[in-house]
């Protein structure tokens, strides 16, 4: 476990800083958070998925809140910044049928594997493309790691288990150990399998290492999946994505005659050889292609004396739309993801606006495709309307549990900059205390808007209250949070009920990071990375 960083190395991060702007107390509220929890999750915003209605509706209501708090809008003369997209859906048969030596291992689309093609063509056709078991899927020098070593994955389907080495290895160093690395997600597979050449990529899916049921990574076949729209989406060389899950894998591999169990423990040796399964798979499929444009939302305050610095706050609006129906809803409302975040965001903008004009400017930002993605983000730290070099933090709100107080401040992503340490004295400062991920096998720090800006230099806090609910205590949170993630992460179940559901802990939260960031901003503070950080700079 990492150890947290003393408070002597405070003296640097906090030296020069000139917080003035006292936080007016009825600044931030529970009216006002649970007003725009309440609308942004209500049925009538039908799960906020981009391209639809709810679209139209979710991002109407945060550029006039936006409007209404008096920010300045930070796309030129408007609060909303296109972003060109495009909906891809595969048309996927009932049954995906791989030749084996021994015959036919016969597949359900859905509950054994889901496909889908990355591409803008209307037709894909593979033919007897063979099947690769090739470890992670990792290309890592760093590591002294590459699985594509000596091996031309050129017209294969490559099939890779999830996370990293570190995950399988508990005590080892290898990677970070049990912490997941960006090496892990599933995102870089499939981008590693394209810069490689293979013609498919399929990862093996596990609750633990990949940190979601099958209910979440299963769910996109014969589904919309967005993209930032690209000529690369024209002519990939990976034309196939999928995941499988961890039974139909067992069997794939024991008909091909290997024990899965002791190829998976092959895989985490840096000797490991890639293992040809003596299968291939023949699909012909069709995409139906959508074009359209979804809208990241921003608004800002300008700096009075250094307006070209400015830190970032992000909440994504997006959610999953109308989906597969769960016990007869189908309504992703995303109140927890990120309905909630939404309402942080905009109760920190009211508080900044009712206080003295800050010394740097301050950004708030609402991206789209967080869930597809991270595409909205993405999209606006290339095309920042704002010099992103001058860029001084980042930071971002994600899922939140509607539980009440908590104790502690659970830091995702801890020790990437010192940032780290000057929220460490703000929670003291409240009587709570900085908490690590209980869960960083699930990388959590590389699925949120975040993501982005560190890839771009920027450092950034991924933090809220989370593993120690006032009254509960740490062992009673923690089984509400492994329920939260079984039961009402992506799905209908996600809804706000004033009934029962607290927003305190939100409210507090807000407080918190209003005071974190007028300490940046207010301050001559310049986060510094550290040296362990993949991304140092």
């Amino acid at each position: 476990m990492r150890k947290l960083f003393p408070l002597v190395l405070l003296l640097s991060v906090l030296s020069g800083c000139n917080s003035s702007n006292t936080l007016d107390t009825n600044a931030i509220s529970y009216g006002d958070v649970e007003h725009d929890i309440m609308v942004l999750s209500a049925d009538s915003m039908m799960g906020r998925a981009p391209f639809t209605v709810g679209e139209v509706r979710a991002t109407a209501y945060i550029q006039n809140r936006m409007k209404d708090l008096g920010l300045v809008p930070a796309i030129g003369d408007t609060y909303f910044q296109d972003v060109p997209m495009v909906s891809i859906t595969t048309h996927l048969p009932a049954q995906v049928d791989v030749s084996l030596a021994s015959g036919k291992l016969s597949l359900k689309v859905d509950d054994d594997i889901c496909l889908w093609s990355p591409t803008t063509r209307a037709k894909v056709e593979i033919s007897k493309a063979p099947l690769l078991f090739l470890g992670f899927g990792i290309n890592a020098p760093e590591y002294g790691w590459n699985d594509f070593r000596d091996i031309d994955v050129k017209g294969k389907i490559i099939v890779v288990l999830v996370n990293d080495p570190g995950y399988y290895l508990l005590d080892s160093s290898l990677f970070t150990g049990y912490a997941m690395t960006y090496y892990g997600r599933w995102r870089y597979k499939f981008e590693e399998a394209e810069r490689q050449g293979a013609l498919g990529c399929i990862i093996v899916h596990e609750d633990g290492p990949a940190g979601y049921p099958w209910a979440v990574a299963g769910s996109k076949s014969n589904s919309p999946i967005l993209y930032v729209d690209s000529k690369e989406l024209d002519t990939p060389a990976c034309t196939l994505n999928g995941w499988i899950t961890r039974e139909a894998a067992e069997q794939l591999f024991s008909r091909c005659g290997y024990s899965y169990e002791a190829i998976k423990k092959q895989a985490t040796s840096k000797d490991f050889k890639p293992i040809n399964l003596n299968a291939t798979l023949s699909l012909s499929l069709s995409n139906s292609v959508e074009r359209s444009v979804s809208k990241n939302v921003a608004g800002y305050i300008k700096g009075a004396e250094k307006p070209d610095e400015f830190i970032v706050y992000t909440a994504h609006w997006d959610h999953l739309g109308v989906g597969r129906p769960l016990n007869g809803d189908s309504i992703y409302n995303g109140a927890s993801d990120n309905a909630a975040a939404i309402a942080w965001m905009l109760s920190i903008a009211k508080a900044f606006k009712q206080a003295d004009a800050p010394r740097r400017s301050i950004i708030f930002l609402a991206p789209t495709a967080e869930e597809s993605g991270l595409f909205g983000s993405e999209y606006f730290v290339k095309h920042c309307p704002f010099d992103i070099t001058k860029a001084i933090a980042c930071i971002n709100y994600d899922v939140v549990l509607f539980l009440g107080k908590f104790k502690d401040v659970t830091v995702t992503g801890y020790g990437h900059s010192n940032l780290d340490s000057l929220l460490q004295v703000v929670a003291e400062e409240h009587d709570r205390y900085i908490a690590l991920d209980p869960n960083p096998e699930n990388g959590m720090f590389y699925r949120s808007d975040q993501l982005p800006f560190l890839k771009a230099g920027v450092p950034a806090i991924f933090a809220k209250g989370y593993t120690h609910q006032a009254e509960l205590g740490k062992e009673k949170t923690l089984e509400l949070i492994k329920d939260y993630w079984q039961n009402v992460y992506h799905k209908p179940s996600d809804e706000y009920n004033p009934q029962h559901d607290r927003l305190d802990g939100l409210v507090d939260d807000a407080v918190l990071f209003y005071e974190v960031g007028n300490r940046l901003v207010n301050g001559n503070i310049y986060p510094q990375w550290r040296k362990t950080s993949e991304f140092y700079r």
